[in-house]
């Protein structure tokens, strides 16, 4: 079966990289949604715990239990509005995001006390939270609700990846001038957080109470341009799935769906057993690589739903060898990212539950 190696040793080193960059009174919010950007998360947040992180955060309610479940004792930010089960997760002590008086009426609707709640400001991403003006008016009203705690307030960055900071810097302003207004008022919460991976790393005079990395605990950059301001990220998971059949073809055989591989010269096949129910991009086919036995092999054909087929030349492979579809040695998940059209948030977050997760140091 298809297997995703989830190397803990390089999730620490990152970690330890990024923690680095911030200032020692600092928190750090692992962002472990999407299952730990698909490399597990109670596995990866056990092991950030242990290695000193503050907070995790999360997308959705499941997400947070989830965590409590697998004995995550942290703090947990759930990054998205509910309207559901708060009573449920007050008592899991998960911080819950309020961006707007919908969500405010429904925790004061659900009669619990004690929620932690932090206000989510609007500075120009545009997906959740009121503009600033909007917003102090719910800093207000959430300081007047009995029974609830303005634990924290955030932004959120949209282009702190990009060379061009002008964007970001505005957004840096407004953020800085709305706790300003905050701190005018006496609404100073104990936490300001807006950095991401990129923000973290681009932007310190932005760090604030606490930095929320993502995809450079997995070992990417946000982007490419961002390589050199954290070379030594380490990619955190490598996929590998099995041959499964090998066969020799003669020059003129055409393969897969379509037909859109035909082989130029006699040739070895091998068929391997991961495809794009499994997370492997579609789209891919005949252009991406793998490795095999160190070897870079060329995806012949279209990628199919349980399977692929890759060109292997003259080797003599024997099914159950095992072929290397991304990691750190390469092709990346950037580089496949890359290929495919998109990032390797994507590729990462898209490897599915029938590919077995394995963690080693």
């Amino acid at each position: 079966m298809p297997v995703a190696h989830v190397d803990l040793d390089a999730l620490r080193s990152n970690f330890d990289l990024l923690r680095g960059r911030l200032s020692p009174a600092c928190r750090v919010l692992a962002a472990v949604k999407a299952d730990g950007y698909g490399h597990g998360a109670v596995a990866v947040a056990r092991e950030l715990e242990a290695a000193g992180c503050d907070w995790f955060g999360v997308a959705t309610t499941e997400e947070a239990l989830e965590l409590r479940q697998g004995g995550v004792e942290g703090r947990i930010l759930l990054f998205g509005p509910v309207f559901n089960r708060i009573p449920e997760l007050v008592a899991a002590d998960v911080a819950l995001t309020v961006p707007g008086f919908e969500a405010l009426e429904a925790v004061r609707a659900s009669g619990v006390s004690g929620a932690r709640l932090h206000l989510k400001v609007d500075t120009g991403m545009g997906r959740l939270g009121h503009p600033p003006a909007e917003a102090l008016e719910l800093a207000r009203q959430l300081d007047r609700e009995p029974g609830v705690i303005l634990e924290g307030v955030w932004t959120h960055f949209a282009r702190a990846d990009e060379l061009d900071r002008t964007f970001t810097g505005t957004q840096i302003e407004l953020f800085a001038s709305f706790l300003d207004e905050l701190q005018r008022e006496g609404l100073r919460p104990e936490l300001a957080h807006a950095c991401n991976s990129a923000g973290l790393l681009a932007y310190p005079e932005a760090h604030f109470e606490m930095g929320r990395p993502g995809i450079s605990l997995y070992g990417y950059p946000p982007d490419e341009v961002m390589t050199d301001l954290a070379p030594t990220l380490k990619p955190v998971m490598t996929v590998t799935a099995p041959v499964t059949f090998v066969k020799r073809v003669p020059a003129g055989t055409s393969l897969s769906y379509g037909g859109s591989w035909t082989a130029e010269r006699e040739t070895t096949i091998a068929t391997v057993r991961i495809g794009y129910a499994d997370g492997y991009p579609r789209v891919v086919g005949n252009r991406a690589s793998a490795s095999i036995r160190g070897e870079l092999v060329k995806v012949a054909g279209r990628v199919c739903m349980d399977q692929l087929m890759i060109d292997v030349g003259d080797l003599d492979l024997q099914p159950g060898e095992r072929v290397t579809l991304f990691g750190p040695e390469g092709p990346t998940a950037a580089e496949l990212g890359s290929l495919a059209g998109t990032v390797s948030y994507e590729i990462l977050t898209s490897v599915g539950p029938r590919v077995k997760r394995e963690y080693n140091r």
